[in-house]
């Protein structure tokens, strides 16, 4: 029952009666029990308010079976899949923290849910239920063949076939379009909601968060030390340009820390669950996102080296006329010592810093 090889969407499958079905074809979601919980239910998010009260977790399908490692060895055993870890194909196991997952999302009924990395379409199916409409991506042509018959009946769902990326720097452009007609129909705000493939979580969140129109909030599981990374401060030992580029735009914090054993197969490492919320009045004091982002990625590639020298390099160096001179400039417009290092400045401090270089470099020109 493994799906055919291909690219992006357009493939078709087969429904439970042998009817074909083709990718994103509208039917209704799934009926049935919620699953009982134990334990107090978590806290509220502290950042931002949802548009929207947070949704309960929506209940499973009773023809669906539950996503534990039994099912999925059982599944798999008999469509004749194997893993491939080299696509970071960990399926979260553990219903309640799939379940924690949506009610952090704050998905409202209008909103659009990107997902990268259907699998089997267990966290999808939840999405469905709360969702104006979800894009889901996957580049496993058979798991997208298991989450297609999963989720025959979810009429609000598009599964795009492929990979997320069309470079490290770049969304694949098939899955943009797929977001911009589900916002269309729906007017609602874009959420990211993902059990992230940690091969992917940086070029993700990153490109996403060049777009024009960004994500409201990405909800996401990645590995413990990218959740680190990602909600790092100055001079915290985790912090870098990733850091920087989510501080800068964004408020950040880890939800929930999860062992390996509610994966399968169990990671070596701890992972985590990461709320962004983007803050439109902190993302607009920043001139130019694209020129934004290259600085801060050629800065923190000598992030413990002296601010000073790293500058002077990007200006051209010791032999281009009036580098050091620039740098000087914007020491003493911005007020930093001598000894200063990237990874000491705040990201609103690095906001004002590219500005000024850039204001001085363009004046020298």
């Amino acid at each position: 029952m493994s799906g055919r090889p291909g690219k992006f969407a357009g493939k078709r499958g087969a429904d439970r009666s042998g009817r074909p079905t083709t990718p994103g074809t509208p039917t209704r979601p799934p009926r049935g029990d919620a699953p009982r919980t134990r334990g107090k239910p978590p806290r509220s998010h502290p950042l931002a308010a949802a548009p929207q009260a947070a949704a309960a977790a929506p209940p499973p399908s009773d023809r669906a079976a539950r996503q534990t490692t039994a099912y999925l060895k059982r599944l798999f055993s008999q469509v004749g899949f194997s893993i491939d870890s080299s696509r970071g194909q960990n399926f979260l196991v553990d219903l309640n923290l799939l379940d924690l997952v949506v009610r952090e999302a704050g998905i409202g009924p209008q909103d659009v849910v990107l997902e990268v990395g259907s699998g089997t379409g267990a966290l999808t199916e939840r999405l469905a239920a709360v969702a104006g409409r979800v894009v889901t991506a996957e580049i496993d042509s058979r798991l997208a063949q298991l989450a297609r018959d999963r989720l025959i009946d979810a009429d609000n769902v598009e599964l795009v076939e492929g990979d997320a990326l069309a470079a490290k720097h770049r969304m694949a452009p098939e899955l943009l379009a797929a977001v911009d007609r589900a916002l269309a129909a729906t007017g609602g705000q874009l959420r990211l909601v993902a059990n992230l493939p940690y091969c992917v979580a940086t070029p993700v969140i990153s490109n996403l968060l060049a777009l024009p129109r960004p994500f409201a909030s990405a909800t996401v599981t990645v590995q413990r030390e990218m959740g680190e990374r990602m909600t790092a401060r100055a001079g915290d030992s985790s912090y870098n340009g990733l850091s920087v580029w989510i501080g800068a735009q964004c408020d950040a914090e880890i939800v929930r820390i999860l062992p390996p054993n509610v994966f399968w197969p169990r990671p070596k490492i701890d992972s985590a669950i990461v709320r962004i919320v983007v803050d439109p009045a902190r993302r607009e004091t920043i001139e130019d996102l694209d020129r934004f982002h290259i600085f801060v990625r050629d800065l923190f590639c000598h992030r413990r080296k002296l601010l000073r020298g790293v500058l002077v390099r990007m200006a051209g160096g010791k032999r281009e006329s009036g580098a050091r001179e620039l740098v000087e400039a914007t020491f003493k417009a911005l007020g930093l010592g001598p000894d200063t290092r990237a990874e000491e400045i705040p990201p609103a401090g690095l906001v004002r810093l590219e500005a000024e270089y850039q204001r001085l470099l363009t004046q020298s020109e």
